[in-house]
C-alpha cells in the first residue's frame, strides 16, 4: 500500500509537471502525451524500485526486539503525582539499556549507574541520563520498588511488565 501511495503521488507530479512544461515549449499535444507518457513510465518504475529497497519497520524492529533480553522494569503507581516507566534490557554485547518515561518524556540509552541512598536513606542506582539524573531500586521481591524522578522526588513502584517494556523499545525506533 505504502508503494502504491508514493506511486501514484510521484507519477501524478511528474505527468503535471512534463505537459506543462512541454506545452510550454511548443510541441503539440499528441507529442507531449507521448512523451509524458513515456517519463512518467520510467518515474513509476523508478518508485517501485526505491519502495521494495525500503525497510519494512515492523521487521526492523521486531529484529532489534530479538536481540534484547528483558530485565525488568518499573512503574509509578496509578495514583501517583507522575506517570514514570523504567525498563532495563541487555542486547547481544551485554550492555544495559535503559529505557525511561517521565510524563511522556522519554529518554533512552546505555548509562552506567552509581550506587547511592535518597535523602531518608534508602538505596537506588542513579542514572545520568539526556534528561537529568534519575533512579530506581528493585525490592528483593523483584516486582516492586522505588523510581527517584529528575527532581530527585521518590516514587513507590509497582512491576512494568515485559509486554508494556517492549512497547518502549517500539517507541524508541519510531514504531
Amino acid at each position: 500500500m505504502k508503494s502504491n501511495v508514493m506511486k501514484a503521488i510521484v507519477t501524478g507530479a511528474c505527468a503535471v509537471m512534463l505537459v506543462a512544461s512541454l506545452t510550454a515549449c511548443g510541441n503539440s499535444s499528441e507529442v507531449a502525451a507521448q512523451e509524458v507518457a513515456e517519463q512518467v513510465e520510467d518515474a513509476a518504475e523508478q518508485v517501485e524500485e526505491v519502495a521494495e529497497e525500503m525497510p519494512n519497520l515492523e521487521e526492523e524492529i521486531q529484529n532489534v526486539q530479538d536481540t534484547l533480553t528483558f530485565m525488568g522494569g518499573l512503574k509509578t503507581a496509578d495514583d501517583a503525582d507522575k506517570a514514570i516507566d523504567i525498563a532495563m534490557f541487555r542486547n547481544e554485547n551485554g550492555d544495559i539499556i535503559y529505557i525511561y518515561d517521565e510524563d511522556g518524556s522519554l529518554d533512552y540509552g546505555m548509562y552506567t549507574t552509581e550506587d547511592t541512598t535518597t535523602d531518608d536513606g534508602r538505596q537506588y542506582a542513579k542514572i545520568e541520563g539526556s534528561l537529568g539524573t534519575y533512579g530506581y531500586y528493585f525490592n528483593e521481591d523483584l516486582v516492586t520498588g522505588i523510581i527517584v524522578d529528575t527532581t530527585g522526588k521518590v516514587y513507590d513502584a509497582v512491576e512494568l511488565d515485559e509486554a508494556g517494556a517492549r512497547e518502549y523499545v517500539s517507541k524508541t525506533l519510531g514504531g
